[in-house]
């Protein structure tokens, strides 16, 4: 499995982090676990 770590940026407006998310998951992401503290999201990916 391959990860990724996402953090949004202390001034990054939610809908922009939304996207990114978005984004992120159609290219096969998906979220692993979470950590509200700072808004960090790792995410896995099975590779193929």
């Amino acid at each position: 499995m391959e990860y990724k770590i996402l953090v949004k940026g202390p001034f990054e407006k939610i809908d922009k982090f939304e996207k990114k998310l978005n984004e992120h998951a159609l290219r096969g992401w998906r979220v692993v676990t979470t950590f509200t503290s700072g808004y960090a999201i790792i995410l896995g990916k099975e590779r193929h």
